[in-house]
């Protein structure tokens, strides 16, 4: 079960208890509100900052199901976007959700799939963050009118406003700060002078059909700030209008760098530990709970004389000489939590017997349960 090992490695961090637990909180919401959802629609984990912002304990949330906590109107919703996080890709909606016994609030939120060492989805990563602030404010200027640039200035977000040719025509001091670039400079400079080349049509078309009219999604893109840097944005667009007709377009960003940098260090990290685990000389195997063989590397085909497809479905007790050899292999790990030179006899496909030596740890899911076995198995010559 390796699925939960790497989701509680994604969970760690941000949600750290006491007062710097909360100034972390604050900095990164997204991160922090975190749900692992199985494939039966039942709440395997919750973190802390989820459960304190609806006001559950975590008991009240942790094995109930999606319908059981947000109710069955809200379930349907819900199940689509899970349901697509099932089948292998990568969700983001944003929606007004109304929890029970609670207003109406608006939620950003990303579903991401997770892919056992079988290469199965088996859970959905739910990351969510509350934005009705920022959704409210967002109404509120699509509603107002021009003498509302004091308000945009001193906003928390980054706020600009476009001609209809994408060249600005406002920034606010948000805007200023987080590129790098003075405000003079903004000046018969337009978005796509921004934005990375390779992104500029994708922009442009979103911006082209904000001022048609029409309702465009929230998007987001890569920018270079003034220092070269790499930037990424999470922008809103609407049309503004002036006595019916559509003059200029608004658009309120949030800098979404840092989340980006995390979701990339976690699959470079992952693409890492797959290299590092294919490449080992080592005889590396991976089981379930009931000891059937879920991955194993290279090395491991190569010194029992399996190809790939023929694992699945063979017990790691099935190449032991003698079966007690591997119960107490087993024992000992649950007993001790780690393994070292554990001597045994394991058989090749073709039957020959090896003497070999094994190192083990058990993989554990989030209720401390052993849900499988990690090891090693090392030919004694």
């Amino acid at each position: 079960m390796e699925d939960t090992k790497k989701t509680k490695q994604q969970q760690t961090g941000p949600g750290q208890k006491g007062e710097k637990g909360k100034a972390e909180h604050e900095k990164n919401p997204f991160i922090d509100s975190m749900t692992l959802i199985n494939k039966s629609y039942v709440y395997e984990f919750a973190s802390e900052c989820y459960c304190r912002d609806h006001g559950r304990a975590r008991k009240e949330v942790v094995g109930n199901s999606v319908a059981q906590i947000w109710g069955e109107p809200n379930f349907k919703f819900i199940k689509q976007h899970l349901d697509r996080c099932f089948a292998g890709n990568v969700v983001r909606y944003e929606n007004w959700l109304e929890f029970p016994g609670e207003e109406p609030k608006f939620y950003r939120v990303t579903y991401s799939p997770y892919f056992n060492p079988a290469g199965y989805v088996t859970h959905a990563v739910v990351a969510s963050e509350d934005i009705t602030d920022f959704k409210k404010e967002e109404e509120s200027m699509e509603k107002s009118d021009p003498g509302f640039r004091a308000l945009l200035r001193n906003m928390h977000y980054g706020v600009f406003t476009f001609d209809l040719e994408g060249r600005f025509t406002f920034v606010n001091d948000v805007i200023v700060k987080r590129s790098g670039y003075p405000r003079e400079w903004y000046v018969g400079k337009s978005l796509f002078d921004v934005v990375r080349p390779q992104e500029r049509d994708e922009v442009r078309k979103h911006f082209k059909a904000t001022a048609r009219g029409e309702l465009v999604a929230p998007y987001e893109f890569s920018f270079v700030k003034a220092a070269d840097e790499i930037a990424w944005a999470h922008i809103s667009t609407t049309p503004i209008r002036e006595g019916g007709q559509i003059v200029g377009v608004l658009g309120v960003m949030l800098d979404i760098t840092k989340r980006v940098q995390s979701e990339r260090a976690l699959i470079e990290s992952e693409e890492k530990y797959r290299r590092l685990f294919e490449e080992s000389r080592d005889a590396i195997f991976i089981t379930d709970s009931e000891g059937r063989l879920t991955d194993v590397n290279r090395a491991f085909l190569k010194l029992f004389g399996y190809k790939k497809e023929e694992i699945e479905g063979l017990r790691a007790i099935d190449t032991y000489l003698n079966k007690e050899e591997c119960l107490s292999y087993m024992k000992e790990v649950e007993k001790e939590g780690f393994v070292e030179d554990f001597a045994v006899k394991l058989k090749k496909k073709d039957g020959s017997v090896m003497e070999c030596l094994l190192n083990g740890t058990p993989l554990r899911g989030l209720d401390g349960m052993i849900r499988g076995y990690q090891g090693i198995a090392r030919q004694e010559r």
